[in-house]
């Protein structure tokens, strides 16, 4: 199982987040950082004990973070029918990062909309934006 587990102490706006497979972007202060989870998966029949580093932030007031499933990226789409992939869902956040959540949420639906066109729904979608 890839997953990125997350604790956000809101009072203080410290942010601790472990990820197994799965990477985060953390926009602070406007600009984004795309941090890499670590290269384990929860569970399998692995003979070696897996470690997963704690990654920790302290955020101001308007940053956020995104978390999402590699259903997004992989999705498929677009006029060549290729896959989203990481570095245009990046591009996607950066894009998107000054607008209100609400606003967020209304192009990036509206984009993956038209990227994913008439092709199938290849995997579960989730992206989730957190901003303090």
């Amino acid at each position: 199982m890839d997953i990125v587990v997350c604790e956000i102490n809101i009072k203080t706006r410290h942010v601790t987040f472990a990820s197994a497979m799965r990477p985060v972007i953390i926009v602070l202060g406007g600009e984004s950082f795309y941090i890499k989870g670590n290269r384990s998966s929860v569970g399998g029949e692995s003979v070696i004990e897996k470690y997963f580093d704690d990654q920790e932030y302290y955020l101001s007031p308007g940053d956020t973070i995104y978390m999402f499933s590699d259903g997004l990226p992989d999705q498929f789409g677009g006029t060549d029918g290729k896959k989203l992939k990481i570095a245009r869902l990046k591009k996607l956040i950066e894009d998107v990062a000054a607008l209100s959540m609400e606003g967020q949420q209304e192009v990036i639906t509206k984009f993956y909309d038209e990227w994913k066109g008439e092709h199938e729904q290849v995997d579960d979608i989730l992206l989730i934006g957190i901003r303090v």
